[in-house]
């Protein structure tokens, strides 16, 4: 196992209410050396000014938040979007761009996948020329209306090969996927194109779909196994903690960052 305290991100949305300097700053009082920022929130709208902050306190961006959308808006104006997103993730230094592929259109799944396929296709070039890895995200189901219609890990898998780049993989994000009987194939599936994953939490009983996710360890899912599978799978990149819930939102970036060192601490030691 290669899973190590090295390796864990703070994933922006986690700390939604605080400003990016308090949760750059909190992670790096607690040694936390990565954090995934959101396009909304970088410093002053600018890519570079975020860097510059990142720097200064010796943390790398793991990600950038969010770039697709291709099947709720015209092809030109997401690929205009994207194109941008994908320059942000290369001025930050991310090694990826995490893709909310857009929702099921009114012509069904079939129809959704291949604008997705040929919107991401389209971007490929840009990504390669920027070094930025184009990250598909399976979201659960309940999502497929509103956000993604890509809604397995299996589908994203096949998405991925469908478009057949290199610089395109998949993010696994326990939240979203825990729920498939299949998932366990579905992850060795995944071997060699995995280039993210989020950490969260399924709380019982979940009171709010989009911000009502866990913390580590205060849900139902097997995050060990989940972990200890996608590590065993060859990769070795960051570990992003993504909980998206509005009591966590309430808390001070300096509180949730050091909560989160102490549960990640328990759980890397569980997975490994």
């Amino acid at each position: 196992m290669t899973l190590t305290f090295e390796r864990l991100s703070l994933n922006q949305a986690t700390t939604e209410h605080s400003t990016t300097e308090e949760l750059v700053s909190a992670c790096a009082t607690h040694g936390v050396s990565g954090v995934a920022p959101w396009r909304h929130q970088l410093v002053g709208g600018d890519a570079a000014k975020t860097r510059a902050l990142l720097d200064d306190h010796g943390v790398v961006a793991s990600s950038l938040c969010r770039g697709g959308f291709f099947t709720n808006r015209d092809a030109g104006e997401a690929l205009d979007d994207n194109r941008r997103a994908v320059d942000e993730a290369c001025e930050l230094g991310a090694a990826s761009l995490v893709l909310v592929c857009g929702p099921v259109t009114e012509a069904g799944f079939r129809d959704a996948e291949s604008r997705i396929v040929d919107g991401i296709a389209s971007l490929a070039d840009h990504a390669a020329d920027a070094n930025v890895a184009l990250a598909i995200e399976a979201f659960h189901p309940m999502f497929a209306a509103q956000r993604s219609a890509v809604v397995t890990l299996a589908q994203a898998v096949r998405l991925a090969r469908l478009v057949s780049r290199p610089e395109v993989g998949v993010v696994v994000d326990t939240y979203h996927v825990w729920w498939d009987p299949e998932l366990m194939s579905s992850l060795e599936a995944a071997t060699g194109l995995v280039r993210g994953v989020h950490v969260a939490d399924w709380l019982v009983p979940t009171t709010d779909l989009l911000a009502g996710r866990g913390l580590p360890g205060d849900g139902i899912i097997d995050l060990a196994g989940i972990l200890r599978a996608v590590d065993a799978g060859g990769y070795d990149g960051w570990i992003e903690v993504e909980v998206l819930n509005a009591e966590v939102w309430s808390r001070s970036a300096d509180e949730v960052v050091s909560d989160i060192c102490g549960r990640m601490t328990t759980l890397i030691a569980e997975a490994a």
